[in-house]
């Protein structure tokens, strides 16, 4: 068993992350050669203005939707973005501590000279390190597919975007990891952070078309991904 602890749980993450990698840039490439169907579509926008405020909520504002970034906003980083950054997050942050226990191979882990919190730091550590490899892979998919479709895009602000699901990611992620470190219970640990990411996504959309209700977004994990 290797000592250091961050790169054998990199190790035994390894399929993981490479299939979710490819997984995003493959997102990214789809949704960018697509768009250029949706730019050149006659009456689209005059459509989506026709549909209910609570339809608009999950799409975004149907003025900015026939634009690269409102199309990206509402395909990539409004729905799919999140489920696939908080899948991967909630998965590997639930099993990393909960699942060796469930498995019985923590307390071998433990036996190392190495103390449970540095075990801890560097099971998050390699969370984190494997979000931000699927970052980058999205990113990629992104520019590249934006390049050969031949539209422009703002490197800055895609990147800003990135970094929203990243930390999206990391949250769920996190929150994940300490229930399971803390409970044992891998299942317990999946279910209760899936469980405030989705409520968290119903919230954010539902309570941005109740105008009432719009200053309590903030309690959704949501909220902060895009809090315009």
């Amino acid at each position: 068993m290797l000592l250091n602890v961050y790169l054998k749980s990199l190790r035994d993450s390894k399929k993981s992350i490479i299939y979710y990698s490819i997984g995003t840039m493959v997102l990214g490439l789809y949704v960018t050669l697509f768009y250029p169907t949706i730019r050149d579509s006659t009456g689209l926008t005059d459509f989506l203005e026709q549909l209910p405020e609570a339809m608009l909520a999950f799409i975004g504002d149907a003025d900015t939707y026939t634009t690269p970034e409102g199309f990206l906003n509402a395909e990539v980083f409004g729905f799919m973005g999140p489920m696939i950054f908080g899948v991967f997050a909630i998965i590997a942050g639930a099993g990393t501590i909960a699942g060796e226990e469930e498995s019985h191979s923590l307390d071998q882990l433990l036996a190392n000279p190495v103390s449970r919190k540095n075990v801890l730091l560097q099971k998050a550590a390699a969370l984190l390190t494997g979000l931000f490899v699927l970052s980058i892979a999205l990113w990629i998919g992104i520019i590249g597919g934006s390049k050969i479709a031949g539209f422009g895009l703002s490197l800055i602000g895609t990147t800003q975007a990135i970094f929203s699901l990243y930390v999206l990611g990391g949250t769920l992620g996190l929150i994940a990891l300490s229930v399971g470190a803390s409970t044992g219970k891998k299942s317990l640990a999946g279910g209760l952070t899936a469980s405030v990411g989705i409520i968290g996504f119903l919230l954010d959309t539902f309570l941005s078309v109740v105008e009432a209700l719009d200053p309590l977004r903030f309690i959704s994990v949501f909220y902060y991904l895009n809090p315009q």
